[in-house]
């Protein structure tokens, strides 16, 4: 990309900062929605169906043309998706927007090793210490007085989402080669929303869900299916073209920097050490491997 910057260079840019800021704020619904009693499952289940509904429209051409491969890499995605959103939300729902926020950021640490195993490309030296100073910092937002080393049950399930988002982003990269990008959001949506309808069923909270907890998250539910899930992918897949790589990775690495900031002012969580500097560590691994920890083959 040329470095001399163009007269709507600052126009996309603004546009991925503000689709930063909604991903951030699915933290924060997604913690709404938990704090209610209501499942993760049915959680899930009414979400992406509602974003695949919405997203319909705009994969509805591709869906007429698709072919197998198309069909059998969604449903791939599709479940990567789902896993990698159960556990996050499940995470979230024993965990503060702050901590996993921050801990699912991780995923950029995590995929130039997922890339190494399913592309051949080797990650620099620089990414081993990405990696340490974000093992430093998920153990520094973990530790509680008195107590030397722990990974709770709800971040040890988001490190655990991390790892999937990692595999996606590997595997959205090569699917981005031959998949139209609404088609494969579309599959990925709808395949995470029939997936926690189904888990809903099988555990039965589709039918222990009660009207208080569909009232009091009904709002955060249809404001996370329709900004960081639709909007803000469209928004990315539009802008990010049109602006430097290493440029949109700072823009992302704000993520967990707007979530902590909006939990803190929405009183969900107090600011702590532990955030500020295990949060501080794992945003400058992140920094630090899209900034210099680039892949070469092996």
């Amino acid at each position: 990309m040329n470095s001399t910057k163009s007269p709507s260079s600052g126009r996309y840019e603004t546009m991925l900062m503000v689709t930063t800021l909604a991903w951030s704020m699915s933290f924060i619904w997604s913690k709404v929605v938990t704090n209610t009693g209501m499942a993760s499952e049915m959680y899930l289940f009414i979400r992406y169906s509602l974003a695949g509904i919405i997203l319909f429209p705009f994969a509805f051409k591709s869906l007429k043309t698709m072919n197998k491969k198309e069909f059998w890499t969604g449903i791939l995605m599709g479940n990567i998706f789902f896993f990698s959103m159960i556990a996050q939300t499940i995470g979230i729902s024993m965990s503060t927007p702050a901590e996993s926020s921050f801990i699912t950021t991780a995923y950029v640490v995590i995929a130039p090793f997922t890339t190494w195993m399913l592309l051949k490309q080797k990650p620099r030296r620089i990414t081993w210490a990405a990696v340490a100073l974000c093992l430093a910092g998920i153990y520094i937002l973990n530790m509680k007085p008195g107590q030397t080393i722990g990974l709770t049950l709800g971040n040890a399930l988001t490190l655990l989402g991390a790892l999937g988002w990692a595999f996606q982003l590997t595997f959205t990269s090569i699917a981005g080669r031959y998949m139209p990008p609404a088609l494969l959001s579309f599959l990925s949506f709808g395949y995470t929303g029939v997936m926690g309808g189904l888990t809903a069923l099988v555990t039965g909270s589709m039918f222990t869900t009660t009207m208080a907890q569909i009232s009091g998250s009904a709002a955060a539910i249809c404001l996370a299916a329709i900004f960081p899930t639709v909007l803000a992918n469209l928004v990315q897949v539009y802008a990010q073209p049109h602006v430097d790589a290493n440029k949109a990775a700072v823009i992302y690495t704000l993520e967990a920097v707007f979530a902590t900031i909006i939990s803190i002012l929405m009183g969900m969580e107090d600011l702590r050490t532990s955030v500020i500097v295990g949060g501080g560590l794992i945003a400058c691994a992140v920094l630090l491997t899209q900034l210099g920890g680039e892949t070469q083959d092996a």
